[in-house]
């Protein structure tokens, strides 16, 4: 076997080591939610919508500083700068763990989101 063919095995196998763990953290945590059986997302203060590079809560802020995938589980760390409405500035950490459900676990506040296309899914109709 040439040292070409090494090198493109060896690359192919380290693609198919990192797809996986970074595929998962990106996908289930990346959305809208609210309080778990809470009503729909729309002017709902427990609303946090989560993207790659900020978190938005009701009247406050955040710029995701960093975020650490736990390896083995489908959880991730945020570290966060958060500002609210007064101009206060802290830093923040919050650990999203997901739940069976499609629901996710947000510690310190332990408290169960569920995504806010499921809570419209669920509103009665009129």
């Amino acid at each position: 076997m040439g040292r070409g063919s090494r090198i493109k095995i060896c690359s192919v196998a380290v693609l198919l080591l990192l797809a996986p763990q970074t595929a998962f953290a990106e996908e289930w945590w990346k959305d809208s939610f609210a309080t778990e059986g809470s009503s729909p997302c729309d002017n709902n203060d427990s609303r946090v919508t989560f993207t790659d590079k900020s978190v938005e809560m009701w009247e406050v802020g955040c710029t995701l500083d960093k975020v650490q995938k736990l390896k083995g589980l489908d959880a991730v760390v945020l570290d966060m700068t958060c500002s609210d409405d007064e101009n206060s500035v802290e830093k923040r950490r919050a650990l999203l763990l997901k739940l069976e459900d499609n629901k996710i676990l947000r510690y310190p506040e332990y408290q169960v989101l569920q995504r806010c296309s499921e809570l419209e899914a669920k509103k009665p109709n009129p």
